[in-house]
């Protein structure tokens, strides 16, 4: 049985139109898409699903920054699907420091787990959700964009090939880091926009330990940051945009509007155009 909510459906097209799908029953889990304005069906339109970030432990789809993004992306004519995922350090551990390396693997894997699960069932089931994909850009906000980017570049080696069917055309990164950058390659690496604070004590820019944890604490664990992925697509000239700020914290895992067209204007130029640009912006 399929579990779906429709709001604001109108018949041969949409206007505004939102749509609820629990794409996992056992868990709960559910996005939302946001058709834009007089949406056709009969319309190709390229795709910018988010996945919200909170620590892995809070945060929803539902929340009011997160709900003015995708109203944001739907004016621009996409359509926008926010996912849900299961908040596995949802315990008095936390993520931080004391909860042991092996666990926060698990829970990074998890939370692909469940991102590539929605990505499977939107990109397998287009006529149902009354939508024809073209292109593809899927981004996410720290704990989400540590989980869109490790949902890419690891699906094969943490899933095998259960995954294959998934396409991704471009990536979006607010504070984002990987677990393992050694899986980043000229052949797999796509279109990304790197949005960070070179002074995040969160999440690193550079290749450092998640939460600053130190190295004789349980959950000291390396990640390879936003600057050092930013390298990589240099290296394999694949085409960047990197929005650095040098004083920034993890308050940049929230981009500020001012540069909401950049962000766009490189989506469209890079992931919908195919021009193969490395742009850095850099702000204090």
């Amino acid at each position: 049985m399929k579990y779906i909510t429709l709001i604001l459906l109108v018949f041969g097209s949409f206007s505004f139109g939102q749509k609820t799908v629990v794409y996992d029953k056992e868990n709960n889990l559910a996005f939302d898409i946001y058709y834009p304005k007089n949406y056709r069906k009969d319309k190709m339109y390229n795709v910018f699903a988010w996945v919200h970030g909170g620590g892995f432990s809070g945060g929803t789809r539902a929340d009011k920054e997160e709900v003015a993004r995708m109203k944001d992306a739907q004016n621009r004519d996409f359509i926008a699907i926010s996912i849900s995922y299961r908040l596995l350090a949802n315990t008095p551990e936390g993520f931080g420091c004391e909860l042991p390396k092996d666990q926060k693997l698990n829970i990074f894997k998890e939370a692909s787990f469940d991102v590539l699960k929605a990505l499977s069932y939107i990109q397998n089931n287009q006529p149902e959700l009354s939508m024809t994909m073209n292109k593809f850009i899927l981004g996410g906000s720290s704990a989400g964009a540590e989980a869109i980017l490790n949902a890419y570049y690891l699906r094969n080696l943490w899933f095998g090939n259960k995954f294959d069917n998934v396409i991704v055309h471009g990536l979006v990164s607010y504070a984002g880091a990987i677990v393992d950058n050694r899986f980043v390659t000229k052949s797999n690496i796509i279109p990304t926009v790197y949005v960070h604070g070179l002074s995040d004590d969160v999440v690193p820019a550079y290749d450092a330990p998640h939460r600053s944890c130190l190295d004789n604490q349980p959950g000291f664990f390396p990640l390879n940051g936003s600057y050092s992925l930013d390298a990589l697509s240099r290296k394999y000239q694949q085409a960047s945009l990197s929005i650095f700020s040098t004083s920034g914290k993890h308050e940049w895992s929230g981009l500020k509007q001012e540069h909401l067209n950049q962000v766009f204007d490189f989506i469209n130029q890079s992931v919908i155009n195919s021009t193969k640009n490395n742009i850095q912006i850099n702000v204090k």
